[in-house]
């Protein structure tokens, strides 16, 4: 079982390790972890699928581009018909590599929006969306300060997280039985009626008089 707690301090910490050139990459496995944790916590396995789905299609362009630079035709220029043909397949491999940042960033953005509805924290949502429009602007360069911006924005949600989310599934069981549990109304009792009280005249005055009266209440002759 997971734990929002260990996920804010996976999350908070990775999230401040991505800016560290060099270990930036244990940043980013940190996050992924703590995509892990708040997947079990809120019970909702997509959470850390698409977080993993982002982070494997992010490694695949990186190692595209990695692999052509360092590969030897490249560093050593050994392409035929001179630089053109040597820059077509750097603008390929580069578009190739801008493909599956997009990916990535709409992976990790369907993600963060997940994580921003079960845990409501607004700032996840903000960081999902920046990646995305950062990824599709890498191409003109101004895309790298809003994937800045996203960074920020990412450290800042992973500390807002509280340690219980508050949504309506969350709820005690408790009030969950007692609001579910049907009221059973109680059978109403029937009054019982009141037998007729007999009654009699007085044989002297002739007075009414109840039937077990032995005097009457007007003349007070004894009756028989």
């Amino acid at each position: 079982m997971g734990s929002l707690s260990s996920a804010k301090t996976l999350g908070g910490v990775g999230g401040i390790l991505v800016f560290i050139p060099g270990i930036s990459l244990v940043g980013w496995i940190l996050i992924l972890l703590a995509t892990k944790e708040i997947s079990e916590t809120v019970q909702d396995k997509t959470i850390f699928d698409d977080a993993l789905l982002a982070a494997i299609t992010a490694v695949i362009g990186a190692v595209l581009l990695v692999a052509f630079l360092f590969s030897p035709r490249y560093s050593l220029g050994l392409f035929p018909f001179g630089a053109i043909a040597l820059f077509l397949p750097f603008l390929a491999i580069l578009g190739a590599f801008w493909v599956f940042s997009i990916i990535s960033a709409i992976f990790l953005k369907r993600s963060y929006e997940k994580i921003s509805q079960r845990l409501n924290v607004s700032a996840f949502a903000t960081a999902g969306l920046l990646y995305l429009i950062g990824a599709a602007l890498t191409i003109v360069l101004v895309g790298f300060l809003i994937l800045l911006i996203a960074l920020i924005f990412q450290v800042v949600a992973y500390f807002l997280i509280q340690d219980r989310p508050p949504t309506p599934g969350w709820s005690q069981p408790s009030q969950q039985t007692f609001a579910s549990s049907p009221v059973t109304p109680q059978p109403a009792i029937p009054s019982q009626q009141q037998p007729p009280v007999e009654s009699k005249f007085c044989f002297k005055c002739g007075a009414k008089l109840p039937g077990v009266a032995v005097f009457c209440t007007s003349c007070g002759a004894k009756q028989s």
